[in-house]
């Protein structure tokens, strides 16, 4: 009869359990003291205890019982939870990507033309228009809302142009006793490793070439011309942004991030002008040669331009050679050389290349040779390519005491006030928090 008893005991617990009843451990010690005697409840004990510790888990939830007891939804659980899991490691990749534009190491995205580290708050619609990306995608280009977006591009677009050409023109009139007292000041603040590095890179620069971007689209492009440049020792790049150039919501979003592209090249100097107009009369003032880069019928091959031509104190242009040189006369009015004509290589949109504008106002326009079935290069593989030539032709003549530089790449042609404000420019852009220089400049009376 007790082993009946015993029998009938293990039957009601499993019973119970089964429907979600909350069994305390304590009942199941009780029923393991009842039935010690009998070798078959033994069997049951190891599932009455799971299902007792179950039930105590989910008390007084029967879906989560529920759950546990189908295969299936435990299955649709660790599927949902390993897409949770999915979804925050792309966020944190994101996160970790737009922290990763870094000037000395960079690589292309997967998706260049929409390449998330170009997202910058300064370049947010949200700014003027308080539209969120997510919204403004959804709005008809024909609607008031988006004229008024436009608009607002157009206005950003025109202050970072002036802000740009302004920066450039403050930093150079400051005067060298202000300069070189900021430099004692900070200097204290950097590593001498970092200095070494500043000095060695800036008496590597040259400004005798510079570069025209006419209307680019790519911010990846851009960024990654800008660091070629840099690599070659380009220190001035020109870009023209005429807000009308760029139509459709996909072209748009690519020049807000391009803005960030520029502005993330703190290495170099760089002016964005509104207009070709504006731009090529810049330039002329300046005594720059225009070439652009074109595919016209009458283009040079890059490798027969003529990279030094002379021009007189009264701008008269002398010699198309290398033959000629400082210290000639002009035949017509006498009078004596003092310096090379500067370069100017333009370089136009990925699609569309250079403008009929531009085209007929450069001095010369050239290709570069190809002979597969490709029709074009790449705008950052066509601007290392260009710096490659150039960077061929050009020599130094002389010894260690002295040489002559010849050809488009001439380093070192820095005056002694313009490296000083770029050695200043770069000590600022090297503190460890750039927002402590205003501070210690203040604190040094070098305001």
């Amino acid at each position: 009869m007790r082993q009946h008893h015993n029998l009938a005991a293990a039957s009601i617990l499993c019973m119970m359990a089964s429907s979600s009843l909350i069994i305390t451990r304590s009942a199941a010690a009780a029923f393991t003291a009842s039935s010690s005697s009998s070798s078959r409840c033994m069997r049951h004990l190891p599932s009455i205890q799971r299902l007792c510790s179950t039930n105590e888990n989910n008390t007084g939830d029967h879906r989560a019982s529920a759950t546990w007891q189908n295969p299936r939804s435990r299955w649709a659980r660790k599927k949902h939870f390993q897409k949770l899991k999915m979804l925050e490691q792309q966020e944190e990749q994101g996160k970790s990507s737009v922290a990763s534009l870094d000037w000395e190491s960079f690589d292309f995205s997967d998706s260049p033309k929409m390449d998330k580290r170009f997202k910058s708050k300064n370049s947010s619609p949200s700014d003027e228009t308080c539209i969120p990306d997510h919204v403004l995608n959804t709005i008809s280009t024909d609607s008031i809302t988006y004229q008024t977006y436009l608009q607002s591009e157009a206005n950003i677009d025109q202050e970072t142009s002036r802000r740009s050409i302004k920066s450039q023109s403050e930093i150079l009139s400051l005067s060298p006793d202000i300069v070189q007292r900021s430099i004692d000041i900070l200097t204290p603040y950097i590593q001498d490793r970092r200095m070494e590095r500043i000095d060695e890179v800036l008496n590597q620069r040259t400004k005798h070439t510079r570069f025209l971007y006419e209307n680019p689209s790519n911010p990846s492009n851009v960024f990654a011309c800008l660091r070629t440049l840099d690599s070659f020792g380009i220190q001035y790049v020109d870009t023209i942004v005429d807000s009308d150039s760029y139509q459709g919501k996909a072209a748009v979003n690519q020049k807000r991030g391009m803005r960030t592209a520029m502005g993330s090249a703190v290495w170099m100097s760089i002016r964005q002008f509104g207009s070709l107009d504006e731009a090529v009369r810049q330039l002329r003032q300046e005594g720059c040669l225009i070439y652009a880069s074109d595919l016209n019928p009458s283009a040079l091959d890059v490798r027969d331009l003529v990279w030094d031509v002379d021009f007189d104190d009264d701008d008269d242009i002398v010699d198309k050679g290398l033959q000629g040189g400082d210290g000639l006369t002009d035949v017509e009015d006498g009078k004596k050389l003092t310096m090379q004509r500067p370069i100017c290589i333009v370089m136009g949109n990925e699609d569309r290349g250079i403008s009929d504008e531009m085209r007929e106002l450069a001095d010369e326009t050239f290709y570069l040779p190809m002979c597969g079935f490709a029709e074009s290069f790449n705008l950052s593989v066509a601007t290392a390519i260009t710096l490659a030539y150039m960077s061929a032709v050009s020599t130094r003549v002389g010894n260690e005491d002295g040489y002559d530089v010849k050809g488009p790449l001439r380093p070192g042609d820095l005056d002694s006030h313009e490296l000083q404000c770029l050695r200043l420019k770069g000590v600022l852009n090297s503190l460890a928090q750039r927002r402590m220089g205003k501070a210690l400049l203040k604190k040094g009376e070098c305001d």
